[in-house]
């Protein structure tokens, strides 16, 4: 019979970290961390027939009972068969491979068997072959969730089926006998050739924890679901740096994985204690490969100080988060219709999976949310999100940061972009009632010239037309006389002859003459009139003149004038642009400070104590050689000081430059401290409690000084130097100023 305790070694890949993948049996030597939980599920697996591994999404389950309990079992003569079910409609029935699954690592593995399983049920060729007798087999079940979630979708396995195939595992679990055999082993138990009262085979069903319900719901066909159980939690920090420090051995030193692991601290205090961190194997894998990726591209050299500089816990986990993201966005596509986004799950998350303040919060999806169910389920993939029904939340908390970075980006952005939208259409509004009025202007100014101008022009012409009305009828006078003149010359030269008619000619010839002397006047005296009228139309036509040069000089001017408003109109119209958008931005930020300082103040007033003392110090005594203690007391009454309590907030700021300002609004007394201001001040302490006094760690001595303010009701402040190396003790008065 071959051996169960030789495990086939793997060479050692040259990348050190495997990422999302899950561990196999033959990376057991590269998997570490989990050496507590490996050892008590190998026990309670060893102990009980049934036992149940439960866990959330992305714990390592799959890994765990790979590379750290297959070969536990292995050495103690067991058989593991990993099981996973497949329920495509090409499938055959659930107990068939189970079977199937059996023959396969019974061959792989080299053993002789009397016969394979085929019609019998599990429970008879268990107790039926011989190899069960000397080797435990163990049929563990992975990812068995997917028996309440892709069975019930599809059409090929029905509620027959499943009743069979929880009545096999139900008689296997409980050793109890089919009913299909009972009859025949109760009439032949002389002739029995095998145990049958003695359980031979072991059961593990691995599920994510949010589906413990639906297995409590078949408790009663199998009531050992109820006792052995193991629940897989994230790692702790212990286990992390374990994990990194071993998978690099010589690659990185102490300080350096130290330095790692603090990536995964929850908030801005990075030296909270490894023992209740909280680290997502999938995130931890993701950032360790990712630094190993980047590790082999400058040769494998060691992880120095200088490398984890360029390669920061920003950057590392923007890179994660953009690389995930981006995957997710494509995966969307085209199913978000409408969105006038490029980015449509950024958008997404960043709306309903934190909060206001930048916390987790579950948001349950809605029909309009179907367009990004592609995009979920690669964030479920890559372990970014995690489901139960048909809510989700963000698994790793150390995500929110960035994620609220982004939204706030976001939304100035699309504030702004608003702000100035609105100031273009206002501007163009403003100019557009300009140009009208302008031009309003220019168009009476130019009428008026012109009905001038006509004016003119009428006149000159209603004096030509009575110029020549008095040339007219001076000519029909003239025709008038000379035939008249005619007429009389005929008649008397017929009539008479000789001395009176030379006579009469004469006279006639007289009058003739004065009457042509009296029209040559008359004449003359038109042709005067008419030059008068010429002269006065010349004159109307030089006027006319005269005001169009006048309007030619008025319109150079106007086009001056308009050149140099527009360059006015575009001076004012930046100008307004910019005091907009300084006026939007100033206003959002105001608002938002409002809001939360509002928000702030409230919890103060209902939580007066924000800060309860720690259940047991950070901090040893061994560890505090170089640092500054306050000895508080309250002053009042002086013949018996009281002690401080021992949950108040103590801030002690280097007094540089750059803390003037904040220095100078901490001096104010308030009700309580605006600790928003006082944690912006470059390096900054916060006092911890430890045995009695408030406690300000490796503060180097000499002239620095440095500003205390004290957080209580009307706290105070005082201003300080450490004058020698060490630890130094410095007694304060913390009775408030104003009671």
């Amino acid at each position: 019979m071959p051996t169960l305790i030789e495990t086939p070694q793997p060479k050692t890949a040259t990348p050190l970290f495997i990422g999302l993948q899950s561990y196999t049996e033959e990376q057991a030597n590269i998997f570490f961390g989990r050496d507590d939980e490996i050892e008590r599920l190998t026990n309670l697996i060893k102990a009980n027939t049934l036992t149940i591994v439960f866990g959330r999404s992305g714990t390592g389950k799959t890994s765990l009972l790979n590379a750290g309990v297959f070969p536990r079992l292995r050495k103690d003569y067991c058989l593991p068969f990993r099981i996973r079910l497949e329920f495509d409609e090409e499938s055959p029935s659930l107990v068939a491979q189970i079977k199937r699954v059996l023959k396969t690592e019974i061959d792989k593995y080299g053993f002789s068997v009397d016969a394979y399983p085929k019609e019998e049920t599990l429970w008879e060729y268990f107790h039926r072959e011989p190899l069960w007798r000397s080797v435990t087999p163990i049929l563990i079940f992975d990812q068995f969730e997917e028996i309440f979630t892709l069975a019930r979708k599809s059409t090929r396995f029905g509620t027959d089926e499943l009743e069979v195939f929880w009545q096999e595992l139900a008689d296997l679990i409980e050793n109890s006998i089919p009913e299909s055999l009972r009859e025949t082993l109760l009439n032949e138990k002389d002739s029995i050739g095998f145990n049958y009262k003695a359980p031979r085979a072991k059961v593990l069903f691995a599920f994510r924890e949010e589906f413990l319900p639906e297995f409590e719901s078949i408790a009663a066909k199998i009531p050992s679901l109820k006792y052995s159980r193991f629940r897989l939690l994230p790692m702790n920090g212990n286990q992390a740096y374990e994990v990194v420090t071993k998978t690099w051995k010589n690659n990185i030193s102490a300080a350096q994985a130290h330095k790692v692991v603090e990536f995964f601290a929850s908030n801005d205090d990075q030296r909270q204690a490894y023992e209740i961190m909280t680290i997502e194997p999938s995130l931890l894998s993701q950032v360790c490969a990712l630094i190993d990726r980047e590790r082999l591209k400058e040769g494998g050299t060691k992880i120095s100080p200088e490398f984890l500089n360029r390669y920061s816990k920003e950057f590392i986990l923007r890179s994660i988060y953009d690389e995930v993201l981006a995957e997710s966005n494509a995966a969307v596509g085209g199913t978000a219709i409408g969105l006038p986004v490029t980015k449509p799950v950024n958008v997404f998350v960043e709306e309903n999976l934190i909060t206001d303040e930048g916390y987790r919060t579950r948001y349950v999806l809605s029909e309009h949310d179907e367009q990004f169910i592609l995009g979920i389920a690669v964030l479920k993939g890559k372990y970014f999100v995690r489901g139960e029904g048909r809510s989700i939340e963000l698994t790793h908390d150390v995500l929110t940061p960035l994620i609220k970075k982004d939204r706030e980006v976001r939304r100035n952005a699309a504030a702004l972009a608003l702000a100035k939208h609105k100031a273009k259409r206002r501007m163009i509004r403003i100019v557009s009632i300009a140009l009208g009025a302008l031009l309003v202007f220019c168009v009476l100014v130019v009428y008026k010239t012109f009905k001038k101008r006509n004016e003119l022009k009428d006149e000159i012409v209603k004096q030509e037309k009575s110029l020549e009305d008095l040339a007219v009828k001076l000519s029909d006078s003239s025709k008038k006389l000379d035939e008249i003149n005619r007429s009389l010359s005929a008649a008397n030269k017929k009539k008479l002859s000789g001395g009176p008619v030379q006579a009469i000619d004469s006279l006639l010839e007289t009058q003739t003459d004065s009457i042509r002397s009296a029209d040559s006047a008359r004449y003359a005296s038109l042709v005067q009139e008419r030059q008068e009228l010429q002269r006065q139309r010349a004159d109307l036509e030089a006027k006319a003149g005269s005001q169009l040069s006048k309007l030619t000089e008025m319109e150079k001017r106007q086009k001056s004038a308009d050149s140099l408003n527009r360059a006015v109109i575009r001076q004012l119209r930046q100008a307004q642009q910019q005091r907009i958008t300084d006026s939007v931005q100033f206003s959002f930020y105001k608002e938002n400070y409002g809001k939360i300082r509002a928000e702030y103040e409230d919890y103060r007033r209902t939580h007066p104590f924000a800060y309860p003392p720690e259940a047991e110090p950070i901090y040893s005594d061994a560890a505090d050689t170089n640092s500054l203690k306050l000895d508080l007391r309250y002053s009042l009454p002086k013949n018996n000081p009281a002690k401080v309590a021992a949950n108040l907030r103590i801030y002690l700021i280097p007094m540089t430059p750059e803390n003037k300002a904040i220095i100078r609004q901490a001096k104010r007394y308030e009700i309580y401290c605006n600790e928003m201001n006082l944690d912006a001040a470059k390096g900054k302490q916060v006092a911890r409690y430890l045995n009695g006094t408030y406690t300000f760690f490796n503060v180097p001595a000499g002239q620095q000084e440095y500003f205390v303010k004290i957080c209580d009701y009307y706290g105070g402040f005082y201003t300080l130097k450490k004058s020698k190396a060490g630890n130094q003790i410095v007694r304060l008065d913390a009775a408030p100023p104003i009671r």
